[in-house]
């Protein structure tokens, strides 16, 4: 893959600036990653990540509540963010022309904590119903929740999901939201990330008049350890919901995303399921027409991870077990017997098909090297992922799946229809 020209900067603030120039479009993607998630949170005070994400919409020092959109908007851009279990990110689109008033937006809501008590009593509502409509009140909603708390210990903050508890964010008093701002909100926890139609010299100058004024900020302490205990295997849990079809939901664990399996693990996620000659596809939907629906994902989290297996039956009379039969043979043959090198140059052109597609918009670009930013300290390493697919054989493939498809490292989830009261099933 070719590289883009790139230009790494740290502000004496501690705030790391990547410069990526992509000439193709005059416009300009400005994401900033902050290194918290929802594994930074305790465990009588969970939900905060995601609960800040949304604040920081809210209003800053000098940009009042509703007015972040607004200009956003009003000068042709849009602006989104997302929190997941190790990180949140912000990214802005804009015409390249309004480069300057991105970083002005962007640096006031570093500055400082600028929202006040009733704008957090607004998103705590917000975040609420959005709980209520995503997980507890949506199809397989439950689903993060099951399987994050068979598969680790509640001594774990993977244990819990991202929106975590309720009563939580209900009842969370708003000296402690603003503390949770000065915490991780600070320049030396972030990456500034720059990617499009801009240049290194007139937008670094641009950074320093916004962003050099950004407060150091004391750190709250060591971060989160995990230790192998914390991983539970063998756990299974059967859960009613609101679905037409029995669904089976398996987890195994392995490595972090700062480990060696990584790539691996890509590779035999699209061997099992990526097209209608992969290993599930064929023997559950073609072969045997037992199941609807097949997938197999990667759940990657920093310091533990999780490869991912769902099956959805076909009709009312497939069960779980039928499923799990189906999926344990298919997964047992990769162990016991492997794959062949067709399957995995298969696999290998399809992830870097993906990739090379994926590269295209500069908010992905900007999105990978962020993240390579802050938990490798390598952004160059986001364009290396092609090379690294490329070194995984067939027997890395045999080994990994043959190490990590145990029963003792398995968790199992069912879901199944809803049985009417004062029925039998």
């Amino acid at each position: 893959m070719v590289i883009p020209p790139i230009t790494d900067t740290t502000l004496a603030n501690g705030l790391r600036v990547i410069i990526v120039e992509k000439h193709t479009a005059p416009v300009v993607n400005i994401t900033v990653g902050y290194k918290v998630g929802s594994k930074n949170e305790s465990k009588d005070n969970t939900g905060f990540a995601h609960f800040f994400e949304h604040l920081m919409f809210e209003g800053s020092l000098n940009v009042p509540h509703g007015f972040f959109d607004r200009y956003c908007t009003e000068a042709g851009g849009n602006n989104n963010a997302y929190t997941t279990y190790d990180k949140t990110v912000y990214y802005m689109m804009l015409p390249a022309s309004r480069l300057e008033l991105g970083l002005w937006l962007e640096s006031d809501r570093m500055l400082a904590f600028g929202v006040n008590r009733e704008s957090v009593d607004v998103q705590r509502n917000v975040v609420l119903e959005e709980i209520n409509q995503n997980v507890e009140n949506r199809p397989y909603g439950m689903l993060s929740t099951v399987q994050n708390s068979l598969a680790y210990a509640p001594a774990s903050s993977y244990s819990w999901d991202v929106y975590g508890d309720k009563s939580h964010i209900a009842t969370s008093p708003y000296e402690k939201v603003q503390k949770f701002f000065e915490d991780y909100y600070r320049p030396d926890n972030a990456c500034l990330v720059i990617s499009g139609d801009v240049y290194p010299e007139q937008t670094l100058a641009l950074v320093r008049k916004y962003f050099s004024d950004v407060p150091q900020r004391k750190a709250p302490g060591a971060p989160p350890v995990f230790i192998p205990s914390y991983r539970q295997g063998g756990t299974y849990r059967r859960v009613e919901d609101d679905i037409p079809m029995e669904s089976l939901f398996l987890a195994y664990h392995f490595d972090g995303f700062t480990g060696d399996s990584h790539y691996t693990a890509e590779i035999l996620a699209s061997i099992l399921s990526d097209g209608m000659s992969s290993r599930l596809y064929r023997s559950l939907v073609y072969e045997q027409q037992i199941a609807s629906e097949i997938n197999a994902y990667i759940d990657d989290r920093e310091l533990s991870s999780l490869f991912m297996v769902y099956a959805i039956g076909n009709t009312t009379e497939n069960t779980c077990d039928q499923l799990n039969t189906a999926v344990q043979a298919a997964l047992a043959d990769i162990g016991s017997n492997g794959i062949s090198q067709q399957e995995l140059m298969k696999a290998q052109n399809r992830l870097s098909t993906r990739l090379a597609q994926y590269y295209q918009q500069v908010t992905n670009i900007a999105d990978e090297v962020v993240h390579n930013a802050l938990f490798f300290n390598d952004p160059l390493r986001a364009f290396r992922y092609i090379d690294m697919v490329n070194t995984v054989t067939t027997e890395d493939v045999r080994r990994f799946a043959e190490k990590i498809f145990r029963s003792s490292n398995q968790v199992r989830a069912d879901f199944v229809p809803r049985t009417a009261p004062g029925t039998k099933k």
